[in-house]
């Protein structure tokens, strides 16, 4: 399913899994920015009226099968087209508060699970601890100058109100 907000023409997917040790269903929003750069969120569908749905726990103790299948998604993305970059934001839990240069578990867990399944030969790997934001940069962008950390802080400070220091790890 495909929605577009027409005030900020911005592309939303709309994608859904049901966890098989769960049977709790989950919805996936892809949204595409310029330059390929498509950013996912995700949480159960149970909060979906929740104006704090990314922060709430299910305590299902499945957050592998549930990350695994935002990888499936982001790789559809990618046999469609070779120049995707994506990036999330994990969520503080809701008696979290947020900048102050400790990751979030979320984080720490998303991190973990992006340097294991992706190869640096790919996409340049990178984040914003203190927003708790992390990206995979497409490697053929970086390389044919369409696309940069700066274009990122730029896009998200547009979008989104704060401070962005993305880093690449090396």
């Amino acid at each position: 399913m495909r929605s577009v907000d027409s005030s900020l023409l911005r592309i939303v997917d709309l994608w859904t899994f049901k966890s098989t040790k769960s049977n709790k269903r989950y919805i996936v929003e892809v949204e595409r920015f310029s330059n390929h750069f498509l950013g996912l969120k995700f949480y159960w569908k149970g909060v979906a009226d929740s104006k704090k749905r990314y922060s709430l726990l299910t305590n299902d103790f499945e957050p592998r099968t549930i990350v695994m299948s935002c990888v499936y998604i982001m790789l559809k993305y990618f046999r469609h087209d070779e120049f995707s970059s994506f990036g999330f934001v994990a969520a503080n839990d809701i008696n979290q508060t947020s900048g102050d240069n400790n990751p979030n578990k979320r984080f720490r867990f998303y991190r973990r699970m992006m340097l294991s399944i992706f190869g640096s030969e790919t996409f340049a790997q990178g984040y914003d601890i203190n927003n708790s934001i992390y990206i995979l940069l497409n490697k053929k962008m970086i390389k044919q100058g369409n696309l940069s950390i700066e274009r990122i802080e730029a896009e998200i400070s547009e979008l989104y109100e704060g401070e962005y220091t993305l880093v690449l790890d090396s």
